[in-house]
């Protein structure tokens, strides 16, 4: 017991290298998230010190509120086909600039750019290419249209689109560092066995993903619940409530219309509902593996 406690004394030094890192997250995501909690029991309006207490009569209103499930709703759609497709094309790209290909390490990057790209920045682009780019180009052709964005049936999978085309980089990578870590010598034996491409793909690449397909779905999935920028600088969760957001409709109740405390309520609803969906993603991804 002696030469343990004089070996915990001796590397308890080492603890000084995460004293900023958890003083950081305490001032940044601690303090915050009580404050918060604290103020969703109360009649706060965002600006002044003088609020009131009025027990769980947020909660109730946040419960009744057809805005929020209607912006939850839109959230979970764009979340939900937005992981799909960002997987199954970024998976897809993986695959093919993984081979052998003429100038694959140039594509990488071609396809990668647009990540490195603010979401602000991107949101303006496709904006203009929706109003004004694409319109004009497809007109050379015979041809008359005009922006989802506009369009209360289609404004929201055009912001998918946008996001695809901006999210597809970073789980491609992840994917090529997971294939290259694929042992060669199994797809070799696969194919002596007579195995054709799908099989192999089926029951020895992708089981072996395992990893890399949890990592993107989740960060994916939570990324995708708590989007706000791309929404707020090109629709503003328009036409009409078409696109609105849990992010935008928080913000819009906070600050627009002077409800902190209300908006302090939806905003802890929308923390428990991030945490639920997060460990059971995480658990369903983790018991695939297993199965895999």
């Amino acid at each position: 017991m002696g030469n343990l406690q004089r070996a915990l004394r001796k590397e308890m030094w080492y603890l000084l290298f995460i004293v900023p890192g958890v003083c950081l997250f305490i001032m940044a995501v601690v303090i915050p998230l009580i404050m918060g909690a604290r103020y969703s029991f109360t009649n706060w309006d965002g600006v002044s010190n003088k609020f009131a207490f009025v027990g769980w009569d947020n909660y109730v209103k946040a419960y009744q509120d057809p805005g929020f499930w209607a912006a939850l709703g839109n959230t979970a759609k764009y979340a939900l086909i937005l992981t799909l497709l960002v997987n199954v094309f970024s998976l897809l790209l993986a695959l093919v600039l993984d081979a052998f290909l003429p100038l694959r390490n140039v594509f990488r990057t071609i396809f990668f750019l647009p990540s490195v790209i603010s979401i602000v920045l991107s949101g303006f682009i496709w904006s203009y290419n929706y109003s004004t780019g694409i319109p004009q180009l497809l007109s050379h052709f015979g041809l008359d249209v005009t922006s989802p964005l506009g369009n209360p049936d289609y404004a929201l999978f055009g912001l998918i689109l946008v996001a695809l085309w901006q999210g597809i980089g970073s789980p491609m990578i992840i994917y090529i560092a997971g294939l290259q870590g694929i042992p060669q010598e199994l797809s070799e034996s696969a194919k002596i066995d007579g195995a054709g491409v799908w099989k192999s793909f089926r029951h020895i690449t992708f089981p072996l993903l395992a990893p890399s397909v949890t990592i993107n779905l989740l960060l994916v999935l939570t990324g995708s619940l708590k989007v706000f920028d791309l929404v707020f600088v090109t629709t503003n969760g328009g036409p009409g409530f078409a696109t609105e957001v849990v992010s935008t409709y928080i913000y819009r109740t906070s600050f627009s219309s002077f409800q902190g405390g209300y908006g302090m309520a939806l905003s802890m609803m929308f923390f428990l509902i991030l945490v639920i969906v997060t460990v059971v993603q995480m658990s369903i991804s983790r018991r695939r593996e297993v199965e895999m």
